[in-house]
């Protein structure tokens, strides 16, 4: 079972976007976690919010120090990227 805890807004879509950017699969989150696939989709939908200790977890299976650099890289390299392809549009 996934603990609960309320996580910075919107973290679940930085989990979404660097898991989808580097190739990995919800059932790798999954597996890691020792959850099944559809609780990652409700992370990742934002349905069920994870504590620190998940998100840490997940940011250093992602290859960053901690939750914050995984926030810090989402920002700076993916979230201004979302930005310039809205502005296409």
């Amino acid at each position: 079972m996934i603990p609960f805890f309320i996580m910075s807004t919107g973290f679940n879509e930085k989990i979404r976007a660097i898991r989808m950017m580097r190739g990995i699969k919800q059932s790798e989150i999954a597996c890691l976690l020792n959850v099944k696939q559809q609780s990652i989709s409700k992370i990742e939908n934002g349905k069920v919010r994870i504590d620190k200790a998940v998100a840490e977890k997940i940011a250093q299976y992602f290859g960053f120090c901690n939750q914050f650099e995984m926030e810090a890289f989402y920002e700076k390299y993916i979230s201004k990227k979302e930005v310039r392809e809205n502005q296409l549009v």
